[in-house]
């Protein structure tokens, strides 16, 4: 890690990992910090209408995610995503119980060295079930094209959608970088984009 990375406001460092989250284009993202800023998280995404849960707490470093609960709770019920969750043990309950369940699905993964990726990761990000699907398959070889995640299928379709998130991001950063908070950079886009 840069110490450029190192130096940034704790909100650069999450409009840089999380904008599209932050404006509503996407309906989770990871967030990964340094254990110093496990107290200032909360505060700083006060009155960005988010969500948040730590996965992991590891030595050094922090994983987070950030959701809409809303966005991610019509993606996660959806028929072929609960489909897939059944397999990984998963059962239709609410969001939340289903986020403990991969939370602590993730925190063995991280713990123990013998416990598989969890793939159910895809469906709680809001990837695009064929890209979920062929990153199992292909167990994360053989993408078409790789970018915010490895891409199975709809390329052109895909760079779109990330070519949005990126715009986003650079966006956010910017704001951020300006010493705007997190919840007045969210409130002004949502105000621009309305």
């Amino acid at each position: 890690m840069s110490a450029w990375w190192r130096q940034q406001p704790l909100e650069v460092k999450i409009a840089d990992q999380c904008a599209p989250v932050l404006a509503g284009v996407k309906p989770s993202n990871i967030l990964i910090l340094d254990n110093k800023h496990l107290s200032s998280v909360v505060r700083t995404l006060e009155g960005t209408g988010l969500s948040w849960r730590c996965l992991y707490a590891g030595d050094e470093k922090n994983i987070w995610l950030l959701y809409r609960k809303e966005m991610l709770s019509e993606i996660v019920f959806g028929e072929e995503q609960m489909e897939l969750l059944r397999k990984f043990g998963y059962t239709q309950e609410t969001l939340e119980h289903m986020l403990t369940r991969f939370g602590q699905r993730f925190r063995q993964y991280k713990n123990e060295k013998d416990i598989s990726f969890p793939h159910e990761m895809g469906v709680f990000l809001g990837y695009p079930m064929a890209d979920v699907k062929g990153f199992i398959q292909h167990e994360g070889r053989n993408y078409l094209y790789c970018g915010y995640w490895k891409v199975y299928e709809n390329v052109e379709a895909t760079k779109e959608l990330f070519k949005i998130y990126e715009d986003v991001r650079q966006v956010f950063v910017q704001e951020a970088r300006k010493g705007k908070n997190l919840w007045q950079i969210t409130r002004e886009w949502q105000y621009m984009t309305a």
